[in-house]
């Protein structure tokens, strides 16, 4: 068992690339969100109402739009049908507020209209939930049996611990093309409906592009994890070997 903790934590250095590009990721979008929250649109349309006025013009005035607490807490729910605000956007008529919402409004569109990448990342979302529990367990329980040559069994459990890690890892490939995809509808919105210019919508670009940085270190991460759990079980199997 000090074995498996000692070659866990040495493999700890896998972890750096993803590390790193992470706090990156989250420097750029506060920055790049920081500066453009401080250009107020020609327009000076407030968040809430550009995302009523999208919503509206696409049919979807059901969709109810809320204030909630945070900074770009910011999230589309499809089970209440209600685009939450966070207080950093709510009422703000600047570049990155206005882009912050439009790109809400596309997840609203791609629930609307049935897209499929976002279909299926919902789909993975309650099997991620449950079996999110027995993950480390199942693994854990593996190793052991690895130490003591258990075999067969040990290689059941560690296979099926893996299977729910990689199922992880997907989740967070999906994930960004969904997220792409959204902020791609949300630039082409701004530009269709005339709410911003084209160097308005440029600065929407920028703001978007550094929110999307987080998505890509969160699959390199989520990635890197995965490499270094299946390092530790070749490690381990070699020992026993």
């Amino acid at each position: 068992m000090f074995t498996i903790y000692w070659i866990y934590y040495l493999l700890g250095f896998i972890m750096l690339p993803g590390i790193i590009l992470g706090i990156w990721a989250q420097i750029k979008v506060y920055t790049t969100f920081n500066e453009y929250n401080l250009i107020e649109t020609k327009s000076q349309n407030k968040a809430k109402d550009v995302a009523r006025y999208m919503l509206d013009g696409a049919g979807y005035s059901s969709t109810k739009i809320q204030k909630i607490k945070g900074e770009l807490t910011d999230n589309y729910n499809p089970k209440t049908d209600t685009v939450s605000l966070s207080q950093s956007v709510y009422e703000k008529s600047s570049i990155a507020a206005v882009g912050v919402t439009a790109h809400e409004i596309g997840h609203v569109f791609q629930h609307k209209k049935n897209y499929a990448p976002i279909r299926l990342r919902n789909a993975l979302v309650p099997v991620l939930n449950i079996s999110g529990y027995f993950m480390w367990p199942l693994i854990f329980i593996g190793l052991i049996m690895e130490l003591f040559y258990v075999g067969l069994a040990a290689d059941i459990f560690l296979y099926i611990g893996v299977g729910i890690y990689a199922l992880d890892t997907l989740f967070c490939l999906i994930t960004l093309p969904v997220e792409l995809n959204a902020s791609n509808r949300a630039y082409k919105m701004l530009l269709t409906t005339n709410e911003l210019d084209k160097e308005e919508a440029a600065g929407v670009k920028k703001v978007l592009n550094a929110a999307a940085l987080t998505y890509v270190a969160a699959l390199v991460t989520s990635m890197l994890s995965l490499l270094r759990l299946l390092l530790l079980i070749f490690a381990v199997r070699g020992d026993r070997n």
